[in-house]
């Protein structure tokens, strides 16, 4: 049962109606354990109002406790293992909260290396509830993380008391080393107490360090701290109150990912986890169908609904749905993950060992011998609020600085249940939505409320400092500062470039830049479609009904052959390379010198029987080398752009693959009629790619009867069905199999316009990407996403593309090649696990190279990923599914896949286009694994499989190589993937 991962499912099996909390269970568990019994019928915590914080709670002098600890006898010399250099005082030690039932809690408080007599004083709690903070001192925000040893300690550069003085306190007694000596405490904790006997260690704490006194004092904490922190804010505020003076100068508290109001935080989480491609369209619609109240008044078809909603996201890092999981054996611990901004899910392990080291905790001065995460001890929770909105209510009218903040990759308590929160508070905006950054980077966003602030934490889970400390100490900085966090300038240049400013450059029709990516492209090509300037003509699917002959017209007279097209080696190839690949040109029209240039690699091993895999990259217009060299081919570019190295998760490997630059005017491809590149659109390029694929086989005579495959991505979701539907009409034309097509898969395709846009905007709202009020702008004004929409649409769309700000909307969560990336170009990327977002620049110097271009048989001189040429696409469907009903209907094998971090053609456009269809489901939605990971999810209709990449953008082989090389693998067998 122990790991970050066990599934709530498996939890809930445990709960005897209240909150039981497991040895070493993590904070992450025991929020899910608490979780799941506030939403059983069971006897659950009880619910008591807000309003105990009103009761008469005495003043100053009722809090004072006898103490036994000292400042001086608090302060730590030094602590096992760590490194030298140490530069601030850190003390721990007991401060007595209830003299009589002899009750105390442990802090650990580390002062600032610099300015620590003005800076400001913060306190830490973490959550559970029962949960020790000092999971905050060594994992997250302290000044400290724990090696993989177990014994030494290494410094956190983003350490929080760079720029404040921290406390990190075990709160209630019974956590961590807090403890008390009467048992009976250990039955009747909750809320209540645990604000009280908090207050109290802080006034006694203040006593022991008089020169905090008077220090401006801020409360944080993470999860159920979103409980802790507000009570404890408004304890202190009534106190001051009671006492007529400021016994603790309290300016404002910040809570991460707090759970903070029943309803919306259960409602927001299952509308995550749909919306992040978690959880299947049935459960989904069967959740907002049955639980109106997501409590205990809800009908049994709620729970069996919340249950399988739990079941089908499958054994994940539920706290970070990208994170890896902790492999809990001896070799995984050993495993580093280098340094603090390289988040290692062992970390807990780490922790536990290092403080249940008995050198340890004489350091820390503790008095209890054995150490847990959360608490074995606290045997239920007594009392618990189903909301603090009202005391945040309270908190605002005070005065104080109110921020909540959340890491968007939190799927417990995520993003989209603190808006629902906010939204209940109906507050004014006074600074709209914008993005905010740290070096160079999109760091998250922030808009500011009346009296409130809410911050995403871009990229982080549950536990924001220990994924992503340093947009966490910039966050931290700014609330602690008082200012706003850092606006992040728009640019033009690179994959980020965004598509409002791309459509000043339109002039109606498709322009492709120089150096322009597929990205780049496409976002074009879908302005343009929005624009109501003139755009490609929309014509029907139909005219793949035309007549299109038969095998003989198709042939052509060629210059090439295999041998001819043979590669010895291309320059800087790895030693070993153990299949043959070739290159060259395939003429599809003699008369207009009209050619395409192909790279084709063998498989290493059963090249004679594996099957023959057709990949084409979209744009439209841009080059497969783009998916040959740093996509699924059997090679990546070095940073040097002059070498390769082997990439060990080729497609190659389980087929023969064939990388097409289609059409003329693509990549290396050409016509002699300069006219060709005037009337290129969807209708030539299908046929083109068809006369390639006649006179290829007959080139390479042996793949004539081999079992064969169309693949692509992007705007391949129009070539890709589009050829395959053309290769049918064919056979059929001839009555007999010209070309023996047995399936299709599309990445990430753009296949139905309106679905496509409607997905898109609702993937910007739902991953914490647009504003509320732009979210709501475009559902009221955008139905038809053309230029029937009135002039307001419009202008929510761009605000939409404002909103976001730079990031690479391919993949939201990826970093930038950044401008001088001649400097990043030295920046290792270890390996092709790593990806690396400046691989478009090696490319384009290697392929640019004059020996690369002797050894691919290249006849044009100068290679660009995407089209300088084509100066207009002329014809594009706005909609491909009848072509894929069609196909569907001729028993092909027909897979569309979609890597869930890409925003512009991403999962909920996908799952919108086959809702179109309406399949039956054949087989349900279930997680699918590679390296004891999962790697997504699969769902099997009738005619049709949906298959997620998890953690994947846009191209998806680039981010995620191993879960496609798995993929890819499945469906050439005609299986689903793995479970």
């Amino acid at each position: 049962m122990k790991g970050v991962a066990c599934t709530w499912m498996l939890l809930s099996m445990c709960l005897l109606g209240h909150l039981i909390i497991y040895g070493e269970a993590n904070e992450a568990e025991v929020l899910g354990d608490f979780i799941k019994s506030r939403l059983s019928k069971k006897p659950s915590p009880t619910v008591h109002s807000w309003a105990w914080l009103n009761e008469k709670t005495g003043n100053y002098p009722n809090y004072i406790q006898p103490q036994d600890g000292s400042m001086e006898g608090d302060k730590i010399g030094a602590l096992p293992g760590q490194p030298n250099g140490v530069d601030f005082n850190h003390y721990s030690g007991y401060v007595t909260v209830d003299s009589k039932a002899g009750r105390a809690l442990l802090y650990y408080f580390a002062e600032s290396p610099n300015d620590s007599s003005t800076n400001p004083l913060v306190l830490w709690l973490n959550g559970g509830p029962g949960c020790s903070s000092l999971i905050g001192a060594m994992t997250e925000l302290g000044p400290f993380r724990v090696n993989n040893d177990g014994e030494t300690l290494f410094r956190n550069n983003f350490a929080w008391n760079n720029v404040a003085n921290v406390i990190f306190l075990e709160s209630p007694a019974g956590v961590g080393f807090s403890y008390s000596n009467t048992s009976s405490d250990y039955q009747h904790t909750g809320d209540k107490s645990t604000a009280r006997d908090a207050y109290t260690f802080l006034i006694n704490w203040l006593e022991r360090f008089p020169q905090y006194k008077t220090r401006d004092f801020y409360i944080t904490g993470e999860s159920y701290a979103g409980h802790y922190v507000p009570q404890l804010a408004y304890t202190i505020f009534l106190n001051n109150k009671k006492a007529n003076q400021t016994l603790i100068n309290l300016k404002g508290i910040a809570v991460g990912n707090g759970w903070i109001d029943d309803r919306t935080n259960a409602l927001g989480r299952f509308d995550y986890l749909w919306t992040h491609t978690l959880n299947s369209n049935e459960t989904n619609k069967g959740i907002h169908t049955y639980c109106h109240y997501l409590n205990g008044k809800d009908p049994k078809e709620c729970g069996n609904f919340i249950s399988k909603a739990y079941n089908e996201f499958g054994d994940i890092n539920r706290y970070n749905i990208y994170a890896p999981l902790c492999q809990q054996d001896s070799s995984s611990i050993k495993t580093s993950y280098g340094s603090v901004s390289n988040f290692d899910p062992c970390s807990n392990h780490y922790l536990y060992s290092y403080l249940n080291r008995a050198e340890v905790q004489t350091a820390l001065h503790t008095k209890v011998s054995k150490w847990d995460l959360c608490s074995d001890s606290i045997n239920s929770w007594s009392d618990s609020p189903t909301t603090v909105l009202p005391i945040i209510k309270n908190l605002m009218a005070s005065g104080l600085k109110i921020w909540l903040y959340s890491g968007d990759v939190d799927s417990v308590v995520p993003i989209t249940s603190t808006r629902y929160a906010i939204n209940k508070l109906k507050l004014p905006v006074k600074t709209a939505w914008r993005p905010w950054s740290i070096n160079d980077e999109v760091g998250g966003y922030v808009e500011e409320y009346e009296g409130l602030t809410l911050v995403t934490v871009r990229d982080a889970g549950h536990f924001v400092p220990s994924y992503q400390p340093a947009r966490a100490l910039t966050m931290i900085s700014s609330f602690l500062q008082g200012s706003k966090v850092k606006e992040k300038k728009k640019k033009m240049e690179g994959v980020a470039c965004t598509w409002m400013l791309l459509s000043m450059c339109l002039l109606g029709y498709l322009i492709i830049y120089v150096e322009a990516n597929e990205a780049e492209v496409l976002g074009n090509f879908l302005k343009s479609r929005l624009s109501k300037k003139s755009s490609p003509a929309v014509h029907s699917w139909a005219w793949l009904n035309e007549k299109t002959g038969n095998s003989p017209n198709y042939i052509q007279p060629q210059d090439g052959s295999m041998e001819g097209d043979k590669i010895g080696a291309l320059p800087g190839q790895p030693n070993g390379v153990d299949f043959n690949h070739y290159s060259g040109y395939v003429t599809v029209d003699s008369k207009a010198g009209r050619a395409l240039f192909y790279y084709f690699a063998e498989s290493p091993d059963k090249s004679s029987t594996n099957p023959l895999v057709l990949w084409l990259n979209g744009g439209p217009g841009c080059s497969s080398l783009i998916g040959a060299m740093t996509e699924l081919g059997p090679f990546r570019i070095n940073r040097d752009g002059k070498t390769l190295s082997r990439n060990d998760y080729a497609w190659n490997n389980v087929a023969n693959v064939i990388f097409l630059e289609s059409p003329a005017g693509v990549g290396f491809s050409y016509s002699n009629t300069s006219s060709d590149y005037h009337h290129i659109g969807d209708k030539s390029t299908a046929k083109d790619a068809y006369t390639f694929l006649v006179n290829w086989l007959e080139r390479f005579p042996q793949y004539k009867t081999r079992d064969f495959y169309i693949t692509g991505e992007s705007y391949a979701g129009h070539y890709v069905p589009q050829l395959a539907y053309t290769i049918l009409l064919n056979n059929k034309n001839a009555n007999q199999t010209l070309i023996n097509l047995k399936g299709i898969a599309v990445g990430n395709g753009w296949i139905d316009d309106r679905t496509g846009y409607l997905g898109q905007y609702d993937y910007l709202w739902t991953h914490a990407l647009n504003s509320d009020e732009t979210n709501k702008g475009i559902h009221t004004y955008c139905h038809h996403f053309n230029d029937k929409d009135p002039n307001e649409c419009d202008d929510f769309q761009s605000k939409s593309y404002d909103e976001q700000g730079d990031i690479d909307g391919y993949n939201i969560y990826a970093p930038l090649c950044p401008l001088d990336f001649s400097s990043s170009i030295k920046s290792s990327y270890d390996s092709v696990d790593s990806f690396d977002p400046c691989s478009d620049y090696y490319m384009i110097s290697y392929l640019n190279r004059a020996e690369v271009q002797t050894a691919l048989h290249a006849g044009v001189a100068k290679w660009h990923k995407c089209s300088y040429s084509i100066f207009g696409w002329t014809d594009s469907p706005a909609s491909i599914l009848p072509i894929i009903k069609n196909l569907m209907a001729s028993g092909l094998r027909v897979w569309l896949y979609s890597g869930d971090v890409d925003s512009v053609v991403p999962i909920t456009s996908t799952r919108y286009a086959i809702n179109e269809l309406k399949l039956p489901l054949k087989t349900a939605w279930r997680a699918w694994s590679t390296h004891n990971q999962v790697g997504g999810y699969v769902e099997e209709y009738e005619g049709l499989t949906l298959v997620t990449v998890r953690d994947a953008g846009h191209f998806v082989p680039s981010y995620q190589p191993a879960r496609s090389l798995t993929m890819i693998s499945s469906f050439l067998q005609g299986l689903l993937p793995p479970p």
